[in-house]
């Protein structure tokens, strides 16, 4: 459970879930918890003892360096800084290779969009280099975290600004790569929850059901985002 400083009710109640490797969806309205429950695995805000555990250690007894170098996130707004595009790719792997560095962007759906830039890798972004558009600096903050290579990858809502076919592209890639590695995936899209393997719904700082795609079209909420989000396919 947490509480916001001054909020009239809790951002999260009771909520127990244990993330294991493969793709977790994470979905709900509006203010559910989402985001709260990812920022509180980064450790952007304390939690009592024995509330949160990180490979079964209290994350109390754990450095916040030790468990961010476990994780990759990609969150809504992505940070991009003044510098050449290669260089933002490898921000969290600074001694990567260029090769390592086209690798993470052809998996983030990316690649193709740099090649036409005058300077490609080497463009730089700023006030006075390339625009990116905001699914691109989705794509380009995705290609960071993956070329990361870590444990456990958080995708939260980052993939919104991004087209349908674009998003089965990076999808796949993802499930490609997973490996033994964890994916939490914070999204509205049923094209994307459909491929995880356990979808977790949240309401009011709850977990009301969780299950795979099918089991969940039994959920009035889940159910009915589905059929409209079919209407407009």
């Amino acid at each position: 459970s947490f509480s916001y400083q001054g909020a009239a009710r809790p951002a999260l109640s009771d909520v127990s879930l244990a993330i294991t490797p493969g793709l977790v969806g994470l979905s709900g309205r509006t203010g559910s918890g989402k985001s709260t429950l990812c920022k509180l695995l980064l450790r952007m805000y304390p939690v009592a003892d024995g509330m949160l555990f990180f490979r079964g250690k209290d994350v109390n007894r754990l450095s916040q360096a030790d468990i961010r170098e476990c994780i990759a996130y990609v969150g809504q707004e992505p940070v991009v800084f003044a510098d050449t595009i290669a260089a933002n790719i490898a921000f969290g792997r600074p001694e990567a290779t260029m090769a390592e560095i086209e690798a993470a962007a052809r998996a983030a759906a990316i690649d193709d969009d740099i090649r036409t830039f005058s300077e490609g890798y080497l463009s730089v972004i700023g006030e006075r280099g390339v625009k990116l558009s905001g699914g691109q600096r989705q794509r380009l903050a995705l290609a960071r975290a993956l070329l990361c290579d870590r444990p456990l990858l958080i995708i939260d809502d980052a993939l919104s600004a991004i087209d349908v076919e674009t998003e089965q592209q990076v999808l796949q890639s993802i499930l490609s790569a997973l490996g033994g590695k964890s994916v939490l995936l914070v999204s509205h899209r049923v094209n994307v929850l459909r491929h995880a393997d356990r979808i977790v719904l949240l309401d009011q700082g709850r977990i009301v059901d969780q299950g795979r795609h099918e089991q969940l079209l039994a959920n009035p909420f889940y159910r009915v985002m589905a059929e409209k989000q079919q209407g407009h396919a």
